[in-house]
């Protein structure tokens, strides 16, 4: 069985749209990055800003699952606090 610390740093969450899909860890840092032609078709500018919702929305649910974990060994209001 994984430990804490391993389990969080497993953690990846993915998000995907308009031919873009993003993976992030834990600390909403990028590890994989893929396009398709509708992505690269795109204005600079236009995919630079999908990128960067897509990568809120991944690191979002990479927290949500870091205090899923944490929440079955830290008490509640240590979480919310």
């Amino acid at each position: 069985m994984m430990g804490l610390g391993e389990r969080l740093d497993s953690i990846r969450r993915e998000a995907s749209g308009r031919g873009v899909t993003v993976v992030v860890d834990l600390h909403g840092k990028p590890v994989d990055l893929a396009f398709s032609r509708e992505a690269l078709a795109m204005r600079p500018a236009e995919l630079a800003g999908v990128i960067r919702a897509l990568a809120d929305e991944a690191a979002a649910a990479a927290v949500a699952e870091g205090v899923s974990i944490l929440s079955d060994v830290v008490p509640p209001h240590l979480l919310t606090s």
